[in-house]
């Protein structure tokens, strides 16, 4: 049974929903502001970054039940795990206040204890392992940097300066390659390019102009683009991740903010809203792209401000986190329709699904 775990930060909850009913079997107490969320890649546990209570709550997904909470010691943001589940690794960043984090937390998820504590740049954000385990990827939103961390030592090999602020990282399938976009979530200048990193060097090998405020980014299954939502301009720029060029600009109609990928890597889902703006709430809708085309095939409306999007490990629905509605939308992947509504607690902000 495949399950799905969503945060909430305005009450302080996650809510499971059984992907096979779409309906809410349980809701965990956690602590203030939860995050995002992250399953260990066996399954078993659940690890939840507590924002406002500067920690971790560690959930058991087979009794629902907190087994532990971490103090960071920092406003813990995003969470990822070493591929072979050992290690998490948990950046901690202020969104709203004057004093940022400027350090990566490493919990061992088999005494769920902080083992190393790792300076980083300021205001550190997202989090990417490489697929060998080998290396974490740090995004440095307010110094404008990635902070590359050896997952051996829990040292920084090296600072990589983007030009921007940095805000999401990820890598293609084979580790060579580590894209970031360069958004801004202080201040009234956004970036308006992606860069690409090469894992071997720690160098950057290409600098792709993209929309306004790009923010989130994936690469599809193959390896062969890179989607890039740009919230501002409203659209998702298409990366060949061979030469580094923008293949297709495709207009989605609204802020485009979060984007995921089918299995078979045929259909981007994108959620718009304002994740930036002074409305943040205004996106109603998910655009769905033919990857082969680059062109929308649909547009789904789902509640306000979806601002979290994944694909079930089936690939048949899209749970789309609508957080000024406090419900998921649950989208059919054949039909592009909405098969239900699921009410889950106030301001739902992440999803993580258990393994198939």
């Amino acid at each position: 049974m495949t399950l799905a775990y969503v945060t909430n930060q305005g009450s302080g909850t996650v809510s499971v929903i059984d992907t096979k009913t779409h309906s809410v079997i349980t809701t965990v107490d956690v602590e203030s502001d939860p995050f995002d969320v992250a399953i260990t890649p066996d399954g078993k546990l659940a690890y939840v970054t507590n924002n406002a209570s500067m920690n971790v709550s560690v959930i058991d997904t087979k009794t629902h039940s907190v087994l532990a909470t971490v103090d960071t010691a920092g406003t813990p943001a995003n969470v990822t795990f070493t591929p072979d589940g050992k290690l998490a690794y948990v950046t901690n960043a202020s969104f709203m206040g004057t004093v940022f984090g400027m350090f990566t937390t490493v919990i061992d998820t088999k005494t769920h204890s902080i083992i190393a504590t790792v300076p980083v740049g300021s205001n550190p954000f997202d989090v990417a392992i490489t697929p060998d385990g080998k290396l974490a990827y740090v995004t440095n939103n307010d110094s404008r940097n990635v902070s590359v961390i050896d997952t051996k030592t829990h040292s920084v090999l090296a600072t990589v300066n983007t030009g921007g602020a940095a805000a999401s990282v990820t890598f293609t399938p084979d580790g060579k390659l580590a894209y970031v976009t360069n958004a801004s979530f202080i201040g009234t200048v956004f970036g308006m390019f992606t860069t690409v990193i090469d894992t071997k060097t720690h160098s950057i090998i290409a600098t792709v102009p993209v929309g306004s405020n790009p923010f989130d980014v994936a690469i599809t299954p193959d390896g062969k683009l890179a989607y890039v939502p740009n919230n501002g301009s409203r659209n998702v720029s298409v990366i060949d991740t061979k030469t580094h060029s923008v293949l297709a600009t495709v207009d989605t109609g609204g802020a485009a903010a979060s984007v995921a990928f089918t299995p078979d890597g045929k259909l981007a889902y994108v959620t718009n809203t304002e994740v930036f703006g002074t409305e943040p709430l205004l996106g109603m809708f998910t655009t769905v792209i033919d990857i082969k085309t680059h062109s929308v095939i649909a547009t789904v409306p789902v509640g306000m401000g979806p601002v979290d999007i994944a694909i079930t490990p089936a690939g048949k629905h899209a749970y789309v986190i609508n957080n000024g509605s406090g419900d998921v939308s649950v989208i059919d992947t054949k039909t592009h329709s909405v098969l239900t509504t699921v009410q889950v607690g106030i301001n739902p902000r992440a999803v993580a699904f258990t393994p198939k």
